[in-house]
């Protein structure tokens, strides 16, 4: 039997995986039953329940037709095998969202938790999990994507023209930063006059304020 609907398993996990490898190399069944199965060379009693194990996770409908699942496993959908597989342990994955990250002790803590398996049980049921997680991506757009995503949305920000102007605002708080230094030095000559120095002094005090005036 496949077991909880939570944490399904099939006695025969390598099986199972023979035959989700062999789904993008055959055509697409009307119905999928024991008849089909054994043409593909999965006879026998334990790859019967491969049959109802599909079905619990979705991969095919209850009557056996192949659903959207089953075409993203034959096109090698790795996306949308992820999202079948997470929509397949919705349990798991809301405890765990990185559920295929985790190691066998916390799945099988899970199924300690959720099912009433023994521990051989259990590990079939980790090992059947693993099947699945082996066809998926689980990370949504791949990371060359994203960054390309990111790329246009900072191409777009810089030529908006909110963005300009607070450029050019930028720009000029920058320009407006520089600072002028004048270093001045007279040569005073030796003289008794006051009248001759206060005139000097009144000169530079003209051409300093000009300069100040400028700034």
């Amino acid at each position: 039997m496949a077991g909880n609907a939570e944490f399904p398993y099939t006695p025969v996990p390598e099986s199972l995986k023979r035959l989700l490898v062999k789904i993008p190399s055959i055509g697409v069944p009307e119905k999928a039953d024991a008849k089909w199965l054994a043409g593909l060379g999965f006879g026998g009693g334990n790859n019967q329940v491969s049959l109802s194990l599909m079905k619990k996770v979705g991969i095919l409908d209850t009557a056996g037709k192949p659903t959207d699942f089953y075409l993203a496993l034959r096109a090698g959908d790795k996306a949308k095998v992820g999202a079948g597989v997470r929509n397949a342990y919705p349990a798991l994955f809301a405890l765990y969202p990185d559920a295929h990250r985790q190691d066998d002790e916390a799945l099988m803590a899970f199924a300690r938790a959720r099912t009433d398996y023994a521990a051989g049980v259990q590990r079939l049921a980790v090992r059947t999990f693993r099947v699945f997680t082996d066809f998926g991506d689980f990370d949504g757009a791949p990371a060359a994507t994203r960054a390309s995503a990111g790329g246009e949305k900072s191409r777009s920000e810089s030529s908006e023209p909110g963005n300009a102007r607070r450029s050019s605002v930028a720009a000029g708080v920058e320009q407006s930063k520089i600072a002028l230094t004048v270093n001045i030095q007279l040569q005073l000559p030796p003289s008794g006059d006051g009248e001759l120095y206060d005139k000097l002094f009144a000169s530079m005090a003209k051409h300093l304020k000009g300069l100040v005036s400028l700034g």
